[in-house]
Protein backbone atom coordinates (compact mmCIF):
# COMPACT_ATOMS: atom_id res chain seq x y z
CA UNK A 1 0.00 0.00 0.00
CA UNK A 2 1.28 3.21 -0.36
CA UNK A 3 2.40 4.92 1.98
CA UNK A 4 0.66 8.26 2.27
CA UNK A 5 -2.33 6.82 1.61
CA UNK A 6 -1.60 4.30 4.85
CA UNK A 7 -1.15 7.21 7.15
CA UNK A 8 -3.92 8.82 6.39
CA UNK A 9 -5.66 5.69 6.94
CA UNK A 10 -4.04 5.75 10.17
CA UNK A 11 -4.87 9.47 11.08
CA UNK A 12 -8.55 8.72 10.56
CA UNK A 13 -8.74 5.85 12.63
CA UNK A 14 -7.05 7.67 15.64
CA UNK A 15 -4.21 5.32 15.29
CA UNK A 16 -1.69 8.70 14.90
CA UNK A 17 -2.11 11.68 16.54
CA UNK A 18 -0.15 14.67 16.65
CA UNK A 19 -2.45 16.45 19.20
CA UNK A 20 -1.22 15.95 23.05
CA UNK A 21 -3.81 15.70 25.64
CA UNK A 22 -3.76 17.48 28.97
CA UNK A 23 -3.60 15.46 31.92
CA UNK A 24 -4.34 16.73 35.06
CA UNK A 25 -4.27 14.38 38.18
CA UNK A 26 -5.46 15.60 41.31
CA UNK A 27 -5.40 13.31 44.52
CA UNK A 28 -8.23 13.65 47.24
CA UNK A 29 -7.70 11.54 50.47
CA UNK A 30 -8.27 8.09 48.65
CA UNK A 31 -9.63 9.29 45.60
CA UNK A 32 -8.08 10.76 42.28
CA UNK A 33 -9.62 12.93 39.82
CA UNK A 34 -8.07 13.38 36.09
CA UNK A 35 -8.77 16.23 33.97
CA UNK A 36 -8.12 16.30 30.79
CA UNK A 37 -7.37 20.35 30.47
CA UNK A 38 -6.33 22.66 32.57
CA UNK A 39 -8.76 22.84 35.51
CA UNK A 40 -9.30 26.08 37.82
CA UNK A 41 -8.66 25.79 41.44
CA UNK A 42 -12.67 25.69 41.83
CA UNK A 43 -13.28 22.73 39.30
CA UNK A 44 -10.93 20.80 41.87
CA UNK A 45 -12.63 21.84 44.98
CA UNK A 46 -16.16 21.55 43.67
CA UNK A 47 -16.84 17.76 43.76
CA UNK A 48 -15.13 17.41 47.62
CA UNK A 49 -15.63 21.06 49.35
CA UNK A 50 -19.41 20.83 50.78
CA UNK A 51 -18.53 16.78 51.92
CA UNK A 52 -17.30 18.00 55.24
CA UNK A 53 -16.63 21.15 57.57
CA UNK A 54 -13.32 21.10 56.23
CA UNK A 55 -10.95 23.63 57.88
CA UNK A 56 -9.70 25.97 55.08
CA UNK A 57 -7.00 27.79 56.28
CA UNK A 58 -4.68 24.66 56.61
CA UNK A 59 -5.63 23.27 53.12
CA UNK A 60 -2.73 23.16 50.74
CA UNK A 61 -1.99 22.00 47.09
CA UNK A 62 0.87 20.28 46.12
CA UNK A 63 2.66 19.56 43.44
CA UNK A 64 4.14 15.64 43.50
CA UNK A 65 7.26 15.95 41.02
CA UNK A 66 9.69 16.32 44.19
CA UNK A 67 13.17 15.05 42.90
CA UNK A 68 14.71 18.58 44.57
CA UNK A 69 13.35 17.76 48.06
CA UNK A 70 14.04 14.16 47.70
CA UNK A 71 17.62 15.14 47.17
CA UNK A 72 17.47 17.39 50.28
CA UNK A 73 15.76 14.88 52.38
CA UNK A 74 18.78 12.52 51.44
CA UNK A 75 21.53 15.07 52.15
CA UNK A 76 19.54 15.86 55.32
CA UNK A 77 19.60 12.31 56.84
CA UNK A 78 23.38 11.74 55.71
CA UNK A 79 24.14 14.50 58.17
CA UNK A 80 22.15 13.41 60.48
CA UNK A 81 23.82 10.25 60.75
CA UNK A 82 27.31 11.94 61.42
CA UNK A 83 26.01 14.14 64.01
CA UNK A 84 24.57 11.14 65.58
CA UNK A 85 28.27 8.99 65.23
CA UNK A 86 29.88 11.84 66.70
CA UNK A 87 27.79 11.70 69.58
CA UNK A 88 27.61 7.69 70.44
CA UNK A 89 30.00 7.19 72.46
CA UNK A 90 29.92 10.61 74.58
CA UNK A 91 26.65 11.34 75.09
CA UNK A 92 24.35 8.44 74.10
CA UNK A 93 21.33 10.41 74.68
CA UNK A 94 21.90 12.80 72.43
CA UNK A 95 22.47 10.52 69.79
CA UNK A 96 19.13 8.87 70.51
CA UNK A 97 17.45 11.94 70.12
CA UNK A 98 18.82 12.39 66.34
CA UNK A 99 18.00 9.09 65.69
CA UNK A 100 14.13 9.60 66.21
CA UNK A 101 14.52 13.02 64.47
CA UNK A 102 16.03 11.18 61.89
CA UNK A 103 13.11 8.85 61.93
CA UNK A 104 10.63 11.44 61.97
CA UNK A 105 12.12 13.26 59.27
CA UNK A 106 12.25 9.76 57.15
CA UNK A 107 8.61 9.22 57.50
CA UNK A 108 7.67 12.22 56.08
CA UNK A 109 5.55 12.15 52.73
CA UNK A 110 7.38 15.19 50.60
CA UNK A 111 5.96 16.83 47.57
CA UNK A 112 6.47 20.56 46.67
CA UNK A 113 3.79 22.80 48.39
CA UNK A 114 2.79 25.49 46.05
CA UNK A 115 1.93 29.29 47.06
CA UNK A 116 -1.76 29.17 46.68
CA UNK A 117 -4.74 29.81 49.11
CA UNK A 118 -7.03 27.03 48.92
CA UNK A 119 -10.36 28.35 49.58
CA UNK A 120 -14.00 27.23 48.25
CA UNK A 121 -15.93 30.08 48.57
CA UNK A 122 -12.76 32.73 47.91
CA UNK A 123 -12.39 30.96 44.29
CA UNK A 124 -15.62 31.39 43.57
CA UNK A 125 -15.94 34.83 44.25
CA UNK A 126 -12.40 36.03 43.48
CA UNK A 127 -10.65 35.65 39.67
CA UNK A 128 -7.22 35.74 41.70
CA UNK A 129 -8.23 33.00 44.84
CA UNK A 130 -8.78 30.70 41.29
CA UNK A 131 -5.83 30.16 39.75
CA UNK A 132 -5.76 27.32 36.67
CA UNK A 133 -3.40 23.72 37.58
CA UNK A 134 -0.81 23.61 35.05
CA UNK A 135 -0.21 20.05 33.22
CA UNK A 136 0.92 17.66 35.93
CA UNK A 137 -0.03 15.42 39.10
CA UNK A 138 -0.93 17.28 42.68
CA UNK A 139 -1.96 16.70 45.89
CA UNK A 140 -4.78 17.96 47.68
CA UNK A 141 -4.79 18.11 51.25
CA UNK A 142 -7.79 19.17 53.41
CA UNK A 143 -8.87 17.66 57.03
CA UNK A 144 -11.06 18.96 59.53
CA UNK A 145 -10.06 21.72 61.92
CA UNK A 146 -7.00 19.26 64.26
CA UNK A 147 -6.53 19.07 67.56
CA UNK A 148 -2.67 19.35 68.15
CA UNK A 149 0.77 20.35 67.02
CA UNK A 150 3.40 18.84 66.03
CA UNK A 151 6.26 19.44 68.25
CA UNK A 152 10.02 18.08 66.63
CA UNK A 153 13.62 19.13 66.63
CA UNK A 154 15.96 19.45 68.92
CA UNK A 155 13.81 17.07 71.15
CA UNK A 156 14.08 13.89 72.75
CA UNK A 157 11.16 12.89 71.24
CA UNK A 158 8.91 14.07 68.62
CA UNK A 159 5.35 14.45 69.75
CA UNK A 160 1.88 15.98 69.09
CA UNK A 161 0.74 17.87 72.01
CA UNK A 162 -3.21 19.63 72.52
CA UNK A 163 -3.74 23.01 70.81
CA UNK A 164 -4.00 25.79 72.96
CA UNK A 165 -6.27 27.99 71.67
CA UNK A 166 -4.55 31.78 72.07
CA UNK A 167 -2.16 29.75 73.35
CA UNK A 168 1.45 31.51 73.53
CA UNK A 169 4.17 29.46 71.38
CA UNK A 170 6.03 29.74 74.27
CA UNK A 171 3.26 26.92 76.06
CA UNK A 172 4.11 24.27 74.04
CA UNK A 173 7.78 23.93 75.15
CA UNK A 174 7.06 23.92 78.86
CA UNK A 175 7.23 20.70 80.15
CA UNK A 176 8.69 18.98 77.25
CA UNK A 177 11.82 17.58 77.13
CA UNK A 178 14.29 19.37 75.25
CA UNK A 179 18.18 18.35 74.41
CA UNK A 180 20.88 20.48 75.50
CA UNK A 181 21.64 21.10 71.68
CA UNK A 182 18.29 23.28 71.38
CA UNK A 183 18.48 26.86 70.55
CA UNK A 184 16.68 28.02 74.01
CA UNK A 185 15.58 31.84 72.91
CA UNK A 186 13.53 30.67 69.63
CA UNK A 187 11.42 27.68 67.98
CA UNK A 188 9.96 27.69 64.52
CA UNK A 189 6.63 27.89 63.36
CA UNK A 190 5.46 26.17 60.67
CA UNK A 191 1.99 27.71 60.44
CA UNK A 192 -1.03 25.29 59.17
CA UNK A 193 -1.51 27.97 56.36
CA UNK A 194 1.92 27.25 55.16
CA UNK A 195 3.53 30.87 56.37
CA UNK A 196 7.27 29.93 58.15
CA UNK A 197 8.02 32.28 61.29
CA UNK A 198 10.92 32.55 63.77
CA UNK A 199 9.62 33.22 67.24
CA UNK A 200 11.33 34.43 70.67
CA UNK A 201 10.55 32.13 73.84
CA UNK A 202 12.95 33.36 75.87
CA UNK A 203 11.72 35.00 79.15
CA UNK A 204 13.62 38.37 78.23
CA UNK A 205 12.55 38.39 74.23
CA UNK A 206 9.08 36.41 74.47
CA UNK A 207 6.46 38.19 72.71
CA UNK A 208 2.76 36.97 71.95
CA UNK A 209 2.69 34.00 68.90
CA UNK A 210 0.07 31.88 68.91
CA UNK A 211 -0.12 28.41 66.77
CA UNK A 212 -3.02 27.28 64.18
CA UNK A 213 -4.48 24.03 65.06
CA UNK A 214 -2.42 21.23 62.76
CA UNK A 215 0.89 23.24 62.72
CA UNK A 216 4.24 21.99 63.58
CA UNK A 217 6.73 23.82 66.31
CA UNK A 218 10.61 22.94 65.62
CA UNK A 219 12.79 23.19 67.52
CA UNK A 220 15.73 24.51 65.97
CA UNK A 221 19.62 23.48 66.69
CA UNK A 222 21.43 25.99 68.65
CA UNK A 223 23.82 27.41 66.20
CA UNK A 224 27.69 27.49 68.08
CA UNK A 225 31.37 27.47 66.19
CA UNK A 226 31.83 24.04 67.95
CA UNK A 227 28.55 22.82 65.56
CA UNK A 228 28.27 24.60 62.30
CA UNK A 229 26.69 22.12 60.79
CA UNK A 230 23.53 22.80 62.41
CA UNK A 231 23.07 25.93 61.00
CA UNK A 232 22.27 23.90 57.37
CA UNK A 233 21.06 21.07 59.33
CA UNK A 234 17.74 23.49 60.65
CA UNK A 235 17.97 25.42 57.00
CA UNK A 236 17.08 21.97 55.73
CA UNK A 237 14.28 20.81 58.01
CA UNK A 238 12.73 24.11 58.16
CA UNK A 239 12.33 23.69 54.42
CA UNK A 240 11.71 19.81 54.28
CA UNK A 241 8.74 20.67 57.16
CA UNK A 242 7.15 23.27 54.85
CA UNK A 243 6.46 20.93 52.21
CA UNK A 244 5.49 17.78 53.95
CA UNK A 245 1.73 16.35 53.39
CA UNK A 246 0.21 15.42 56.13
Amino acid sequence: MNKTVLMCLLLSSGLVSNTVMTSVTVAVKQEQYVFTHKPHLIEVLAPIAKQESWYWPSAAMYLVENIKIEEMRKLLLNSLTRAIIGYQKEEPDIALSLEQLQSTITSWHLARRLPIKIDYDLARISVAANPQLPEGKYILDIALRKKTVQLFGAVNKTTKVPHLPHGDVSEYITGQSVTHLADKDHVIIIQADGRQMKAPIAYWNKTHQEVMPGSQIFVPFELSLFHPEFALINQQIMILAQNRVE
